[in-house]
């Protein structure tokens, strides 16, 4: 509660200290196991404050990143923005990207329906052709 107080929150969800707690456990030990590590490495048979040291700035380093300060991050937009966009060409209709770059062109061919005919059906079909003219009942 007091680092709370002494970073100048006044309100606090009770959560929050078990947030913190836990956060805090999960950091110290993950920093004593690399400390091991270092310590094993040396060939030492316990861990001194150099491992520790050393464990605390990989870390540090790992997990912990700052932003890169407010004046470069200015630089680097004023210069990108030093650029002009693309002049909107005059098109009614959705704006697609070249046609490249779209799905839209068929990706399929149809299969006809239409049968090849073999020489043996084609017998076939003109054997039929004369049953036609009889009807049901055997008469022509």
């Amino acid at each position: 509660m007091q680092i709370l107080e002494d970073m100048g929150v006044q309100e606090h969800e009770p959560r929050v200290i078990n947030q913190m707690l836990e956060f805090t456990y999960s950091h110290v030990t993950n920093i004593i196991d690399d400390a091991k590590i270092y310590a094993a490495h040396a060939e030492k048979s316990s861990i001194d404050t150099e491992d520790i040291k050393l464990a605390i700035e990989c870390r540090t380093d790992q997990s912990f990143t700052s932003p890169p300060p407010r004046d470069f991050l200015m630089d680097v937009a004023r210069q990108k923005n030093q650029t002009p966009l693309p002049m909107i060409k005059p098109y009614s209709g959705p704006r697609l990207p070249p046609d490249r770059y779209c799905l839209t062109a068929p990706n399929y061919r149809l299969k006809s329906f239409q049968k090849e005919v073999s020489s043996s059906e084609e017998q076939d079909d003109d054997n039929d052709d004369d049953d036609d003219d009889v009807n049901d009942s055997g008469t022509v």
